[in-house]
């Protein structure tokens, strides 16, 4: 079961397609089975000890009640140790993307160390390459969780969380904040893409460019009107305004399928929203709102942050 790339992805642990999700799920559901049979097994015992005579009960309470609880037991935690050792072992060809958490949006920078490419707010994976994502956190704890791919790791301010995934069915698949963040909490979501690796390896290669001249003249406008009304002092665009790191990378935003972390359909009119009453749609977030813009000027920057899609 695949979502298809376009549309906001699911966010279940029953849609396993990463490695790590796939050993979680195969492991919740043998525990699951084999907590059904236990407490059949564990009332077959008890009415069969009720039926018995004495020297009967005495060895349904043992057998029954000590012995079984115990090899059951046992079998169950070598299982889950064997399946946690697949999840945490040491994995080859790993590609680094960092995420950081903040307030209430995602920073992600794809090979940090190297070319250091920089988006926000999807996190794009190649279907059968091991990926560590190094997590961090600007200002609070909060949890980074994609149910479909792995288990949530937390993002603790001045500490940096590893975690190793693998991608095994091309779709996009929804993530979410799982640690109480403040007030848009609730509001603080992501998409993980998995992608074929050529295609993967094409998007890499388009981040690496600057954004897209604007062509109509509304656009032109937009752009202008994002320059002056000091929008670099906290967004980047590649090739128009570069340096600031304090909100979202905005290089690509037109082409992202979701706004305000994964919140709202990408489109001109939420676009416009966001900009003049951000604090309606997102409480708290730290970008203040722009409805002081004309109409015409507001509609100009929705533009032309809509054809910003590379």
């Amino acid at each position: 079961m695949n979502s298809e790339l376009g549309e906001f992805g699911a966010q279940s642990a029953l849609v396993a397609a990463g490695q790590n999700a796939e050993w979680a799920l195969w492991l919740t559901v043998l525990m699951t089975i084999a907590g059904g049979v236990i407490f059949l097994f564990v009332l077959w015992a008890i009415a069969s000890a009720w039926r018995s005579d004495g020297g009967g009960r005495t060895w349904w309470i043992v057998g029954g009640g000590v012995i079984f609880p115990i090899v059951t037991l046992a079998v169950l935690f070598a299982l889950s140790t064997f399946a946690l050792r697949a999840i945490a072992g040491p994995q080859d060809e790993e590609l680094v993307i960092e995420v950081t958490g903040h307030q209430y949006w995602w920073d992600v920078v794809y090979d940090p160390e190297g070319v250091a490419l920089r988006d926000a707010n999807e996190v794009f994976l190649p279907v059968g390459r091991p990926v560590t994502l190094r997590l961090k956190s600007d200002d609070v704890i909060h949890s980074f969780w994609v149910p479909s791919i792995a288990g949530k790791m937390d993002m603790i301010p001045g500490r940096v969380n590893e975690l190793t995934v693998t991608a095994t069915e091309v779709g996009r698949y929804r993530g979410q904040c799982a640690e109480f963040c403040g007030l848009s909490h609730p509001l603080m979501s992501f998409e993980a893409v998995a992608l074929e690796p050529e295609a993967f390896a094409t998007f890499l290669g388009n981040l690496q460019g600057e954004a897209r001249d604007p062509v109509r003249p509304q656009e032109r406008q937009g752009q202008e009107v994002f320059v002056e009304a000091g929008c670099p002092a906290c967004h980047t665009i590649r090739g128009v305004a570069e340096g600031a790191q304090i909100g979202p990378d905005l290089t690509r935003v037109g082409g992202r399928a979701s706004l305000g972390a994964g919140m709202w359909e990408m489109n001109l009119g939420n676009l416009a929203g966001w900009i003049s009453d951000v604090q309606d749609m997102k409480p708290g977030a730290e970008m203040p709102s722009y409805n002081h813009l004309s109409g015409p000027d507001l509609r100009a920057v929705a533009a032309y942050l809509e054809s910003l899609s590379q």
